[in-house]
């Protein structure tokens, strides 16, 4: 049972290690995302909201220390998320929108594939120039692209967007992002993505981001230390702009994880209670069986065996039996741990270093325990053991 809590524990804290891996390349400690809110009328132009959203992009950028900048909405990962029905072009269109599938969708600028650090695995990113006066392109994760262009290269290909009523051609395939938490997606009921360019939104939906937008910065280091000059460039813009909802991604993983911490913290105090039950169970059994082997401890060393002899003798049978011990232990935690795998991230259920670290530190705490009697019957006077009864 101690090797299957302490197996239990390790595999939690190499999945909270493994959990920071939220797209290839990505540094949460670096990024930092929050809501930016606009003056606006019912006169506000999509022209207007446009020029001002890349009058902040310009301003980002010239902040030191801001490595990528972009302004997003729809979804963000573990934060908001959107949706939109879609049928790809040359397939029958579904009779409704229920019928249609679905795929999350991000409304993002250039800079933020660098800002999130997703990776291109095919084409390019969506990029500066897809802007009002080109076509509309997006980018789709892999997971849109394994689930609805099987075996085939999805670039060039072209979807319709429902909701936004646009036709647009698929120029790049991306990595896929966390979006429903770093170990929930293979569940959930949406996992495809794409990424649309937000300069192309069409028109008719302009006007619903002209007063607030969502915002991603990454920076060479700590987010928050650019946040001033980062409030300092907005009121320059316009004094009447305001930030807020400022989190840092740490922030946002964090709290993501609350409930996978506290099950790893149970978990490893429930591993030390049942490390320290092991220890002294250990010490007990070796006591007791040094303390039955008295007499033929006296009656070695009467022949001349050496303490060293003696010690070597209770350490090696303590563990013997940590091996044996360890070898039914690891066979029972291979069946129970796979109870836990919804719970990992980054790392299998059967992993083997966590197996071999956990297997490694029972021995040693088994030999440790062997210790004190091995040291208590080296200094058994041969006389009295060999009149022990």
């Amino acid at each position: 049972m101690a090797l299957v809590l302490l197996v239990g524990a390790g595999l939690m804290v190499r999945s909270l290690a493994a959990l920071w891996r939220v797209n290839p390349g990505f540094n949460p400690s670096h990024a930092i995302t929050f809501a930016l809110s606009m003056p606006s009328t019912d006169a506000t132009t999509s022209a207007e909201t446009r020029a001002r959203l890349r009058h902040f992009d310009d301003a980002m950028r010239t902040i030191p220390g801001v490595q990528a900048v972009s302004v997003t909405l729809g979804s963000r990962p573990m934060i908001h998320n959107s949706t939109e029905p879609f049928w790809i072009e040359g397939q029958p269109k579904p009779a409704n929108l229920q019928e249609m599938p679905q795929s999350m969708f991000y409304l993002v600028e250039a800079g933020f594939q660098p800002a999130m650090g997703i990776t291109l695995e095919r084409g390019r990113f969506v990029a500066p120039q897809d802007d009002e006066h080109s076509p509309v392109v997006v980018d789709i994760d892999d997971v849109f692209a394994r689930t609805y262009f099987p075996g085939e290269n999805p670039v060039g290909k072209h979807i319709h967007l429902a909701t936004f009523n646009v036709t647009v051609e698929i120029v790049g395939v991306v990595g896929h992002v966390k979006q429903w938490g770093l170990d929930a997606d293979s569940k959930s009921a949406i996992e495809a993505q794409l990424d649309y360019p937000f300069m192309q939104l069409p028109e008719k939906l302009m006007p619903m981001v002209a007063d607030s937008v969502a915002v991603v910065l990454r920076t060479e280091g700590d987010p928050t230390a650019v946040m001033g000059s980062v409030r300092g460039a907005v009121e320059e813009i316009d004094p009447r702009e305001v930030i807020y909802n400022v989190r840092t991604m740490d922030e946002v993983v964090s709290s993501s994880l609350a409930a996978r911490r506290l099950s790893m913290l149970l978990l490893s105090v429930f591993a030390a209670l049942a490390l320290v039950l092991a220890c002294v169970g250990v010490y007990g059994v070796i006591s007791c069986l040094v303390g039955q082997r008295t007499h033929e401890i006296g009656v070695r060393m009467a022949l001349g065996a050496e303490r060293s002899d003696v010690l070597r003798l209770v350490i090696g049978h303590g563990a013997r039996m940590a091996f044996v011990g360890v070898a039914i232990g690891i066979g029972a935690a291979l069946v129970l741990t796979s109870l836990m795998a919804n719970q990992l991230f980054g790392v299998s259920a059967h992993d083997p270093l966590t197996f071999a670290g956990v297997a490694m530190l029972l021995i040693v705490v088994a030999i440790a325990a062997s210790y004190i009697p091995a040291r208590r019957a080296m200094r058994v006077d041969p006389m009295i053991a060999l009149r022990y009864e």
